[in-house]
């Protein structure tokens, strides 16, 4: 059937997209990123690895203005929310794609004839 493969396309869409966001949300260990630009406790910015001690500078643009400033734990709290929601969101679109596929599989697959008169 030429349906089958449509279906079967479409829900592995869903499913690939779910192992993505599983692997994103494993990634999403270590130490916090700073979007903006990173200042120690000596007010000086500072390249590398986010420490305890600095804060980060957010939304910095060309005209060094900044929107605010977050902690690391501030930052490393966002980050557990958000691999929280990436785990949520791979689960759901996994479980959807592999069961979309599954019953696509079973609606669509050739059904042997009934037999008649078992005598």
């Amino acid at each position: 059937m030429r349906l089958r493969p449509v279906l079967v396309v479409l829900f592995l869409l869903p499913l690939l997209w779910g192992a993505v966001s599983l692997l994103r949300a494993g990634s999403a260990y270590g130490v916090p990123d700073c979007p903006g630009i990173q200042l120690g406790p000596d007010g000086e910015e500072h390249a590398g690895r986010m420490r305890r001690d600095y804060t980060c500078s957010l939304y910095y643009n060309h005209t060094e203005d900044s929107a605010g400033t977050a902690t690391y734990d501030q930052l490393k709290v966002a980050r557990d929310h958000e691999r929280g929601g990436l785990y949520r969101q791979g689960i759901l679109l996994t479980l959807y794609g592999l069961a979309g596929i599954g019953i696509a599989t079973a609606a669509t697959r050739k059904r042997a004839p009934a037999r008649q008169g078992l005598s």
